[in-house]
């Protein structure tokens, strides 16, 4: 029978333990350009006639809309036609949003981010015309001071 230095298996578990941490990490996934693109804090005007706030990290989403907060995941499609597309899988929010999916359109021009989305568990909206009233039309811009 042959022994193992103490060393050797402190070596080994570190370095096993260090392997499975970083397997086990699913933020380190490398995100889509497009997906960088959206990165960070985006809000509403101060006189916007709705206010919204527009939390998005990695694939996390959080949205504030008047007060009431849509969490989930986000993903972004931009080679959708006729624009590129965003569909918000909601994990948790009010009345029967959660479980739902709001999709919509978006389109990114530098600081400025817009999105026409659909309530929970509709259709797509085509364009950016905020038709009907299940329809909503977000003109954001990004927050310098994202905390």
């Amino acid at each position: 029978m042959f022994s193992i230095s103490k060393s050797f298996r402190l070596a080994v578990l570190t370095t096993i333990a260090a392997s499975a941490a970083v397997a086990g990490r699913g933020d380190d996934a490398p995100l889509s350009p497009a997906l960088k693109a959206v990165q960070g804090v985006w809000a509403a005007r101060d006189d916007a006639q709705v206010q919204s706030k527009w939390i998005i990290k990695g694939e996390s989403i959080n949205v504030n809309v008047n007060g009431e907060e849509y969490v989930g995941k986000v993903v972004v499609d931009p080679a959708a036609k006729p624009h590129p597309a965003l569909t918000i899988e909601i994990k948790d929010g009010p009345g029967e949003a959660k479980g739902k999916s709001a999709k919509g359109v978006y389109k990114l021009e530098g600081e400025k981010l817009i999105i026409n989305i659909g309530a929970p568990g509709l259709d797509r909206p085509a364009d950016f015309n905020p038709d009907g009233s299940d329809v909503y039309l977000f003109e954001l811009t990004k927050q310098k001071d994202a905390k």
